[in-house]
């Protein structure tokens, strides 16, 4: 096998040995949450399922010892699949880089890059093993705010998060349920730990009806919190990227940290965590239609719109991290849910972008506000620190919570800057009534026209007429249609 080939190989055995990792990771993470939930059944009254006795006893420490042992292993298998996603990246970068040389004029490869990128990556794997071996204790490490060293900065935090050891990594998991949600860590990690958070909050007795006043949320929060359980159960490649106990969460179809392309959408009007099936399948639908854009595919049926290149090239996310207006009326009169969570969007795409762009390839992202969501994404890019994004895609656009381009700011790797024209796109189809309402200006002008600027795409279906006001607003990402196809063809052009 020639250099160049053998280069090849290594790094795909570095990326099959990533997946692999992160998949036993996550997976023993849920063994783990099975047997904290035997043991506390084993705790319960004999009525309720629980032993009694001293032997009882044994059983409960026994699910108990497990579950910590199964936690150990889990982090240190997620640590390595971070490591091998990074560093092996690295090292895979330098052999292909010295074969190719090597290969045009012999003995001109550059081997101190590579003995560098191979030292970096056993120091790197070092620290698993001793992990493994239990070389450290968690409780004998110092404490570290995670919050307090980064200053919330989701680009510092997946520094120093990518910095620490396994051992460390678990105490700050540990000690910290909340860490799932903190922007900057990598994504498989943040899917173990909201995983095990979820299930929590659902366990949890405090999350319901406050039977004094009558309030209802808590029911509500733990009907979405139970619908997402079971849209993350019905497919294992799902990650959990955020989840709040009031009912909000992000979840990506695959992990982004190794894509080739991230979008995200983010819903308007009505979307909850009770409609997240619907949510993502239309970010998958659209992760579709931006394979077939890739490769020059047009016009295909319905039926024939399968993916076109490996599942994991593109990863949709469905960011139900805002509390979205239930009605119209409500929607319709208040910018106020859009910049309640912009914030958290913002900081999102930056966490997405920072961890992502650590092994040396910068996936392009594009972000979709559909509808109300266009007014979120809007408010998200307008502060000054900008948005994480390649391309904002507003469709069917009421307004974007801002009067013109020159209020949109782009976070390009850290560096604020205003975002170019063809980085903010409007798509509308013309019998969609939702996009008027932008005259009125309470939701601010809507991108694509003249008064806003950007790019605007009219996807309006050909047999389309005044018989289409009814559904032209919920058709945009069905399959087969012109409107799927233009928003696949925006993305699949965003580099």
């Amino acid at each position: 096998m020639s250099p160049a080939l053998q280069a090849d190989a290594l790094a795909i055995a570095i990326d099959h040995a990533e997946a692999r990792a992160a998949v036993v990771g996550r997976g023993l993470t849920e063994v783990a949450d099975d047997l904290d939930s035997a043991s506390r059944t084993l705790s319960a009254h004999p009525t309720d399922g629980g032993w009694a006795g001293r032997t009882g006893a044994r059983a409960r420490l026994a699910a108990t010892d497990a579950a910590a042992e199964s936690r150990m292993i889990a982090g240190a298998c997620l640590f390595l699949s971070d490591v091998l996603r990074v560093e092996g990246a690295g090292l895979a970068r330098a052999v292909v880089s010295w074969a190719d040389d090597d290969t045009a004029r012999p003995g001109s490869g550059d081997l101190a890059a590579l003995t560098d990128a191979d030292h970096a990556l056993t120091l790197r794997l070092r620290e698993a093993a001793d992990a493994l071996a239990g070389a450290a204790d968690p409780d004998t490490r110092p404490c570290l705010d995670l919050a307090a060293s980064t200053g919330d900065d989701p680009r510092r935090t997946a520094t120093l998060w990518h910095s620490l050891g396994p051992v460390d990594r678990e105490r700050l998991a540990r000690d910290h349920p909340d860490l799932g949600s903190v922007a900057g860590l990598s994504s498989a990690t943040r899917d173990a730990i909201n995983r095990t958070r979820l299930r929590r909050l659902l366990d949890a007795p405090g999350l319901g009806p406050d039977p004094q006043s009558g309030d209802t949320e808590g029911v509500d929060a733990r009907t979405g919190l139970a619908a997402l359980f079971t849209y993350l159960d019905a497919d294992p490649d799902r990650h959990l990227l955020s989840v709040h106990p009031d009912g909000r969460a992000v979840v990506a179809s695959g992990n982004p940290d190794s894509a080739d392309r991230v979008v995200t959408l983010v819903p308007g009007t009505g979307s909850s965590l009770r409609t997240l099936e619907r949510t993502g399948a239309r970010a998958d639908a659209m992760c579709e239609a931006a394979a077939a854009g890739e490769s020059g595919e047009s016009g295909a049926p319905a039926e024939a719109a399968e993916p076109t290149t490996p599942v994991d090239a593109c990863v949709a996310v469905a960011w139900q991290g805002y509390d979205a207006p239930d009605t119209i009326p409500e929607a319709g009169w208040s910018v106020a849910p859009a910049s309640a969570h912009a914030d958290d969007l913002r900081t999102f795409a930056a966490g997405v972008d920072a961890v992502e762009s650590m092994d040396g390839h910068d996936a392009p992202h594009a972000v979709v506000g559909y509808s109300y969501g266009s007014a979120t994404l809007g408010a998200a890019a307008s502060d000054p620190a900008g948005l994480a994004a390649d391309r904002m895609i507003h469709v069917g656009s009421p307004g974007a919570a801002a009067s013109s381009l020159d209020e949109q700011w782009v976070d390009d790797a850290g560096a604020a800057r205003r975002a170019d024209p063809d980085e903010v796109v409007g798509v509308a189809s013309r019998w969609d009534p939702v996009p008027w309402y932008s005259i009125i200006g309470v939701l601010g002008e809507r991108p694509g026209t003249d008064g806003f600027g950007g790019i605007a795409v009219d996807v309006t279906e050909p047999d389309a007429g005044p018989g289409s006001i009814g559904e032209a607003h919920s058709r945009y990402f069905d399959r087969g249609t012109v409107s799927l196809e233009e928003i696949g063809r925006i993305i699949a052009d965003t580099d």
